[in-house]
């Protein structure tokens, strides 16, 4: 007896279920199993994840089952392997998360070393991922059923005004840099926080070495100035690790299209963050009122319980569950990849989750294993598997391709400037 269509498309989700855990609300069945082939079959980069964080501060280990469980600032982890896997993730890009706070208390290159040590001693206790600096690792991953761990420095902060720096941390896997966080360097500005006016000429001098050495200058979080002043510069493409775009929500940690009409000649990838605040209007003024409103009670809370930190974050996550605000779900990821095609091409767009740097994801994502529902709403929107391919991975390994070319082939230090910041 044949199987009936639905019975057949049902069959095939199952199939496929390690790849996300829950199908959408209304989703048509068979392209959801569709979604859920093509998922399997691509190579899917993330380029940004925080889950360093609690690797080094809880000493998580990623065979944890982190379900349920909150950092220690109180946010949701959204990652352990079991999650990626589920994911279908082939490479991540850890996080070498250094604060702006770092430039006031020190200590931003020591932070950045310990954030590195973890990531590598999760790849060695862990037989399923392996570390990898090079496009052509990561297919090879791929090809080995791999979870492939890279990393990316968030906050220029951690090299501490050192081109010396930069070249070790290159040594050790980096492969990008995001130039700031939320403050400026000494040597370029900060998406929140103007300065220098751009880049200064060490910052220039700092995205010439970045390009020499084969290290991806990651735009997120800095001004919109800085982010013309590397396209006027650099001779690789460029990315924005974990960023959206102006022309969906306009707010300064997004990209806008003046920046993305230069993106076909740069051949640089804007990888979509996830985080709705950055993705949505309504959910971004929403919070802050929330914020504001609630502040006095969140001081109280805080003096309250400054010697008990586990009571004080248990109060202030059952206070803004009280006082819920509107969250966007995750078709309004694919609204910012829908605008990045729209004004520089399906070529230029990317993911670039931030899990575990935010405090909640689109509905009704948990973690990462309902990546797959970004994947479903571009099939959805008629996108071809081609298409989504790019958006998923294939976009940043030509990136990545064409950055380790520029580099060439060249010796790391012997051949690298030796200007200062004066």
């Amino acid at each position: 007896m044949k199987m009936t269509y639905l019975a057949s498309a049902l069959l095939l989700v199952l199939s496929f279920s390690a790849f996300s855990q829950t199908m959408p609300e209304g989703a048509d069945p068979k392209l959801w199993a569709r979604a859920l082939n093509i998922h399997k079959k691509a190579i899917i980069i993330d380029g940004h994840n925080d889950i360093t964080g609690p690797m080094v501060d809880q000493d998580l280990n990623l065979a944890t089952d982190t379900r349920g469980m909150i950092q220690l600032g109180g946010d949701p982890i959204h990652t352990d392997l079991s999650r990626l896997k589920k994911s279908g993730i082939t490479g991540e890009f850890m996080s070498i998360y250094v604060s702006g706070s770092t430039l006031a208390t020190g200590g931003s290159m020591r932070r950045a070393m310990d954030l590195i040590d973890a990531t590598n001693r999760e790849a060695e206790r862990h037989e399923d991922i392996v570390t990898c600096t090079t496009a052509n690792e990561i297919r090879q991953a791929k090809k080995g059923g791999k979870i492939c761990f890279l990393m990316g420095i968030e906050g220029g902060y951690a090299i501490e005004n050192s081109l010396y720096a930069l070249r070790n941390f290159y040594r050790l896997g980096v492969r990008y840099m995001t130039l700031t966080h939320n403050v400026a360097t000494a040597w370029a500005d900060a998406h929140r926080d103007i300065k220098h006016n751009g880049l200064t000429d060490f910052g220039k001098e700092v995205v010439r070495e970045m390009n020499r050495l084969g290290m991806f200058v990651d735009i997120s979080h800095v001004s919109e100035k800085v982010m013309h002043d590397v396209l006027d510069i650099t001779k690789a493409p460029l990315i924005a690790s974990h960023s959206g775009v102006r022309g969906v929500n306009d707010h300064t940690r997004n990209v806008s299209d003046s920046v993305l009409k230069r993106l076909p000649q740069n051949g640089g990838v804007i990888m979509v963050v996830f985080y709705p605040s950055f993705l949505d209007e309504r959910t971004n003024r929403e919070e802050n009122e929330r914020s504001a409103r609630l502040k006095p009670q969140v001081d109280a809370l805080r003096e309250k319980y400054k010697d008990d930190n586990a009571a004080f974050v248990k109060a202030e996550n059952d206070l803004m569950a009280a006082n819920p605000i509107y969250i966007a779900d995750y078709k309004r990821i694919v609204d910012h990849i829908d605008h990045i095609k729209k004004v520089a091409g399906i070529d230029h767009a990317g993911i670039g989750s931030d899990y575990d740097g935010v405090p909640f994801l689109p509905k009704p994502m948990q973690g990462a294993e309902d990546l797959a529902l970004v994947t479903y709403e571009m099939l959805r929107r008629g996108y071809t598997e081609t298409e989504i391919r790019k958006v998923l991975g294939e976009n940043l390994l030509r990136a990545m391709t064409q950055m380790e070319k520029a580099a060439g082939n060249r010796q790391i230090s012997a051949g690298g400037s030796l200007k200062k910041l004066k």
